[in-house]
């Protein structure tokens, strides 16, 4: 792994995991009308890049460059709320859940019409996630 390799921006799913485990606050998150992941190496110390460990993308390697990159939110398909992870997130979480489970789509819901979806296939949801559905 390199000292400053920087960022790979296109593979960057905005999910934010990278500020929550930088020892040194140099990754931070803004969250308004769209999410910005601003990275600071200047704040960057002696550390063992967490972030690069962290990110299920592997879209930093090494020393993150000084960029900040946009994103937009996910929003639910059925109500349209604004859900708390990005477009691009919740793509990388439904490819992720395909291979598994036959309802993908419920990433792209928030919990309030997903609960009201899973109600259609209870035992399916029950097998796989666990928990009680009310």
């Amino acid at each position: 792994m390199g000292e400053n390799n920087g960022i790979k921006a296109e593979l960057c799913i905005g999910c934010g995991l990278c500020a929550q485990v930088c020892p040194h606050n140099a990754i931070f998150v803004i969250d308004d009308d769209k999410r910005v992941i601003s990275f600071h190496p200047e704040l960057c110390k002696d550390c063992n890049f967490e972030c690069n460990d962290i990110c299920p993308t592997n879209a930093i390697s090494g020393k993150p460059s000084r960029v900040d990159l946009e994103f937009e939110y996910a929003h639910c398909q059925v109500c349209g709320k604004r859900l708390d992870y990005t477009v691009k997130t919740a793509e990388f979480l439904y490819h992720k859940l395909e291979k598994f489970y036959d309802h993908p789509e419920i990433v792209f819901m928030c919990d309030r019409c997903k609960h009201e979806r899973v109600k259609e296939f209870p035992t399916e949801y029950l097998r796989f996630f666990g928990g009680i559905l009310k």
